[in-house]
């Protein structure tokens, strides 16, 4: 659009009759101006713009104010350069745009720089052929680094230099793809070099811009990646950052400043659940100097302990602390912690995070964890699909209810071997916080006193529970032992169970049970007080399962024979009565 009117030659006038002869101009306050693109014919211009904005198809002349004259056509715009305009209907005027000055001076300025550029492009291009001709490229030394690439020898791409700039406020260069490149797609940039007349990649941004680097024969000296840092520096030499699902980008490790591994950006996490089945035996250390008790994530799935544990005695079977929930092993792990007396004691790391002593020790004594490592990964089990671990061991007592605490989840069978230390004594009730059901599968004896009490639950959760309490009428000792399996079959996990009672012997007889087919996984238990884990042997071909140093003792085996009968013959220290319970899961 182009701007007319405001200027001094811009009024509509009419010529006045004075003494019969029309010779005197006379201005025309709100007269009526059209524009045309002829003198006499064509089409008018309707698409004009006044200098407020407003859109109007003619143009109506000033009745007179403080910003134009009696008369005066005010200033608007137009689509074209030149027009005819008519006033009141009258013959038409030929007219051009106040722009044109202007637009005049602007195609000089630009005619002016398109010469010089001009110029200076022949006088580079002079320069170009010059060290292009023949003698210019024999003259020159090889290979030609004024070049981007020497295919030709002599291609005309000049390296760009971009001088001393200031800071950018935006990118130089930037490259939206539509979509995300294919792997079989081009890559960004390669650069080839000739190594003993064979050409070779060297190096490449490939499809999506991800640096490549590859040594070539004859330079394999060469770093493919050099990091230089000041010897000052408190930047890491490489780092690695890792954006979460709340697209926040945390640290997670890389080289330091100094070249060495980044193991962890991870802060202590505290062990505070100690003696979680409250033997009283083990405590936090609180001498100064060493660490206090956490654990941590490192590099290769590595978690990494620190910290004491004070102990008045070591007893086997004991489970001297777990570990926090984020740290937990995927696999049962072995882990021998020095002590302070110069003994070791060995310990079970179970998958629920607890710490079990295998060794007992007379005390007192300190126990660490400085230092000690896992590797968080899953091992192949010889259990195959099957895994079963402990999950609480309740602390002993003769008042009711026992209570044991552990995090229940729904996919899991839970198998829960009560004890006591009479017969005659029964369990009432099995219940958890959240109203799971429980079902006693077996127990013996049914009737009278001879042996000891064993009974075997099992429960499958709908919903996720935190704690169990176990009913209980009498008054001797009652034990309690909970165990988390998975593999096992959802619909009907139970294949055989059965118990009995033993009088007093150190050899009882074993209670069997017939497998129904392969691939079950067997528990068994028997409790016998007075003797404790460490005086209780099963026959070979049982693993065994962590529980109270008071009992009940609880082994497992894995595909079993079909159809052939299935027991523990054990052994006692010290003859007496004894509780057998045992039971086949069938498998998923």
């Amino acid at each position: 659009m182009y701007w007319y009117g405001g200027g001094p030659a811009d009024w509509a006038m009419a010529l006045v009759t004075v003494g019969g002869t029309e010779r005197i101009p006379q201005m025309q306050p709100g007269a009526i101006i059209t524009c045309h693109n002829d003198q006499v014919a064509g089409t008018q211009y309707t698409d004009l713009v006044l200098a407020d904005g407003t859109a109007v198809t003619q143009i109506v002349a000033s009745p007179g104010d403080t910003v134009y004259g009696p008369g005066t056509l005010p200033r608007f715009r137009a689509p074209v350069l030149s027009m005819w305009f008519s006033i009141n209907g009258g013959p038409r005027m030929f007219v051009v745009s106040t722009d044109v000055p202007d637009i005049m001076q602007q195609l000089s300025v630009a005619a002016q720089a398109a010469q010089q550029a001009a110029e200076a492009a022949a006088t580079d291009a002079a320069a170009v052929a010059e060290s292009s001709s023949i003698a210019g490229h024999l003259a020159e030394a090889d290979p030609h680094p004024q070049y981007l690439n020497d295919p030709r020898g002599d291609l005309r791409y000049v390296r760009a230099d971009a001088g001393t700039v200031a800071p950018l406020d935006e990118p130089r260069e930037t490259l939206t793809f539509a979509s995300t490149p294919a792997a079989e797609s081009a890559n960004m940039s390669e650069v080839w070099i000739t190594h003993e007349g064979v050409t070779r990649l060297a190096a490449w941004d490939n499809e999506r811009n991800n640096p490549r680097r590859e040594q070539l024969p004859g330079a394999s000296w060469d770093h493919l990646f050099g990091a230089i840092t000041a010897y000052n520096g408190t930047g890491r030499a490489v780092n690695v950052d890792i954006r979460g699902s709340d697209n926040v980008r945390r640290q997670a490790g890389g080289i330091d400043a100094l070249g060495r591994p980044v193991t962890s950006d991870q802060t202590w996490t505290p062990i505070t659940n100690l003696d979680p089945d409250s033997t009283g035996a083990y405590t936090a250390s609180t001498a100064i100097g060493p660490a206090p008790l956490g654990v941590r994530w490192e590099t290769d799935d590595t978690v990494r302990m620190q910290g004491r544990i004070d102990a008045t005695a070591v007893t086997a079977g004991h489970t001297l602390a777990v570990l926090p929930a984020g740290y937990l092993p995927l696999s049962q792990r072995l882990l021998t912690l020095p002590t302070t007396n110069g003994q070791t004691v060995t310990t079970d790391l179970f998958t629920n995070g607890r710490i079990v002593a295998q060794t007992t020790l007379a005390g007192p004594v300190t126990l660490a964890l400085d230092d000690l490592t896992f590797a968080r990964v899953t091992a192949p089990q010889p259990t195959g699909n099957w895994t079963i671990t402990s999950a609480a061991i309740a602390t002993p007592g003769t008042n009711s209810p026992l209570s044991l605490t552990h995090a229940g989840a729904t996919d899991r069978l839970y198998v829960l071997i009560l004890a006591r230390s009479s017969a005659a004594d029964p369990f009432t009730t099995v219940t958890d916080n959240a109203s799971n059901t429980w079902t006693r599968i077996t127990y013996a004896p049914t009737s009278g006193t001879v042996g000891r009490r064993i009974e075997m639950w099992t429960c499958q959760p709908t919903t996720v529970f935190a704690s169990v309490s176990v009913g209980f009428t009498g008054a001797s000792t009652a034990y309690a032992s909970l165990y988390e399996i998975t593999g096992h079959h959802t619909t009907t996990p139970l294949d055989q169970a059965a118990s009995d009672h033993r009088s007093f012997t150190t050899a009882p007889a074993a209670v069997e049970i017939i497998p129904s087919g392969t691939g079950r996984l067997v528990i068994a238990a028997i409790t016998s007080a007075p003797n404790t884990l460490a005086q209780i042997t099963s026959s070979p071909g049982w693993t065994a399962l962590p529980s109270n140093n008071g009992g009940p003792a609880v082994v497992y085996q894995t595909d079993p024979a079909a159809s052939a009968p299935l027991g523990v013959s054990w052994t006692l220290a010290t003859s007496a009565g004894s509780g057998h319970a045992i039971a086949a899961i069938a498998p998923a």
